[in-house]
């Protein structure tokens, strides 16, 4: 018993050929489902109960396609991962750099509205890659690296090794505004995606100065100053292990372990690991705020002000001793959690469209449109951590100008 599939997906005397054509479209459906439950629950969250609920099957009829959790997730993220290398691959073809970073945009936006509209299935949460175990996460990881490589290629040969870090810093930047878009670009109607790809094309093309060569900014250290608690240690070592391995790996038995302290100190500070995740966002928040407040005493322009706000953050994710917060937590926070924290964002986002506007205002700042670019910003300083490798390799102020140069002017060289 229990070595085909289950009676109601094929017929008897079906064809080998149309039973192979069958059982692999059974296995897409199943994909497509796992892919709405992982990125609405998160991995750890999301069930093959569920996922046979969806579909109207038993958990049998799942298991018999894919007879782990594990192994679902797995392809569900090798689907992702298939079709974004697709995405990159297509845009290759185009003659110059602007023009494959647009063709680029232009598929992913059109495979997001294909996702909306229910014609498609929608690309996985990446960062839920995290959360895998080292023997399922390290060939996924390999899989989307070499799409990160040809994503830096689409700015051209990497035939330097300046060259290599400018164009990394481009390629990450060009990556997490489009994956940061899941958050955000829900918020507009199918009928202005074209005018929304269009602005961020723009910002992609020209960044936020109005003359490249003016923007500058102080760096401002948010702790400074500011009360230590002993909370503050379990934010500390939660923010970094977090960031590293994920909100699964990143247990309560390993941050108390790095602490040197009893599992009773943990829970005297913090009821649960939820809680945890969540106080580590507003405690992030509190110190954009902190930020903001400093550079705000600034006489200067707004873009000196905005310029100093990116990079004192830049310098929090690249010395990672204390980073700020990984998206990568959200969607292993329940549902209720994870708005919270969304809503910590689109605060952040409105303060930062505000001194656009104020740019703007003075003459600083492009005509953008600022929630645009808001979140290109967020998407930029937070997805920083991950380059604390590339930001190693140079000095650390060469590595903060770079990366804030390219929201600054813009991904592409300019004509001498």
């Amino acid at each position: 018993m229990g070595v085909g599939p289950p009676s109601s997906l094929a017929a008897v005397g079906d064809a080998p050929g149309l039973r192979s054509a069958r059982y692999e479209r059974q296995r897409a459906r199943i994909v497509e489902a796992a892919v709405l439950l992982v990125n609405e629950k998160g991995v750890c969250a999301m069930t093959l109960q569920e996922v046979a609920q969806a579909l109207d099957l038993t958990t049998t009829s799942v298991t018999y396609y894919y007879r782990y959790k594990e192994q679902l997730t797995a392809a569900v993220f090798e689907d992702t991962l298939g079709r974004l290398h697709d995405m990159v691959r297509e845009a290759a073809g185009a003659a110059t750099p602007q023009e494959r970073v647009a063709r680029y945009v232009e598929i992913y936006f059109d495979q997001f509205a294909r996702g909306l509209r229910g014609k498609a299935p929608p690309l996985a949460v990446l960062s839920e890659l995290r959360t895998l175990e080292d023997g399922a996460r390290r060939p996924l990881l390999a899989k989307y690296q070499a799409i990160f490589r040809d994503v830096r290629r689409l700015f051209g040969e990497v035939d330097t090794a300046e060259r290599k870090r400018l164009f990394s810093a481009r390629a990450q930047l060009l990556n997490e505004a489009l994956f940061w878009t899941i958050i955000w670009l829900p918020n507009y109607p199918l009928s202005d995606f074209h005018n929304v790809r269009r602005r961020m094309m723009d910002i992609f093309e020209n960044g936020i100065a109005s003359a490249p060569s003016s923007w500058t900014g102080s760096i401002v250290d948010p702790d400074a100053g500011a009360l230590e608690d002993a909370k503050q240690d379990f934010l500390r070592v939660a923010a970094r292990l977090i960031n590293d391995i994920g909100y699964k790996g990143a247990s309560v038995e390993r941050i108390v372990s790095e602490l040197k302290i009893t599992r009773g100190s943990f829970y005297h500070h913090l009821e649960a690991k939820d809680d945890l995740i969540l106080e580590c966002y507003r405690h992030d928040y509190r110190r954009m705020t902190r930020i903001q407040q400093e550079v705000d005493r600034s006489e200067r322009n707004a873009l000196f002000r905005l310029a100093g706000s990116i990079m004192s953050v830049l310098t929090l994710q690249f010395e990672g001793s204390h980073p700020l917060l990984r998206t990568t937590a959200l969607h292993a926070m329940p549902v209720g959690l994870r708005q919270q924290a969304i809503e910590r964002f689109d605060r952040l986002a409105r303060w930062l469209a505000g001194v656009l506007v104020d740019g703007m205002g003075d003459g600083s700042v492009r005509i953008v449109d600022p929630m645009i670019a808001a979140n290109i910003i967020i998407s930029t300083i937070n997805s920083a951590y991950d380059l604390r490798g590339w930001a190693r390799r140079q000095p650390r102020e060469d590595a903060i100008d770079t990366y804030a140069a390219v929201l600054m002017t813009g991904l592409f060289d300019r004509p001498c």
